[in-house]
């Protein structure tokens, strides 16, 4: 017997009129309960993205399959599982991208676990563990840059993240 899941499905595709209903129609027909929904059209773009959170007992490939052939060509669908994403941030210097991902993540405005900040200068830490996240220091000083890449990437692999951002 299969359990209970819940998942996000993300659609990207050209604008055209239907496409919710084919969509959910189709998440209908598998029994998946929509927990939440949200689309819009870029305009400039002519493009359609649609965010969907499902909960039910899930046969993904039928389901993709059934989606690719309700979709117009060009689409992009991806379903993953729903929560919060583990993120290893990687910085320099500059403060203002890490300050607002911070923010965002600390107040709820972006769903993710910031696992660690990893620099290869002192300058952010203070800012960082003021939020009470990890900050790990990989100089660049006196290493080769594939000796550099290597330190970066064992360091990333130890906190198993789901994004590097």
């Amino acid at each position: 017997m299969h359990s209970q899941q819940r998942k996000v499905l993300r659609t990207i595709c050209p604008d055209q009129k239907g496409l919710i209903a084919r969509i959910t129609n189709i998440c209908y027909k598998h029994e998946l309960n929509i927990v939440q929904n949200n689309e819009f059209v870029d305009h400039r773009t002519g493009r359609f993205f649609m965010r969907t959170e499902l909960e039910g007992i899930f046969n993904d490939s039928i389901l993709l399959a059934d989606l690719d052939s309700a979709l117009p060509e060009g689409s992009i669908r991806e379903l993953n599982p729903a929560g919060r994403r583990r993120v290893v941030i990687l910085v320099t210097k500059e403060a203002h991208c890490l300050g607002d991902l911070l923010m965002k993540a600390n107040y709820g405005g972006l769903d993710v676990e910031i696992a660690a900040v990893i620099g290869n200068h002192e300058t952010l830490r203070s800012l960082v563990e003021r939020f009470d996240i990890p900050f790990q220091l990989v100089s660049h000083e006196g290493l080769t840059r594939e000796e550099h890449d290597k330190q970066m990437g064992d360091a990333i692999a130890a906190l198993e993240p789901d994004y590097v951002v």
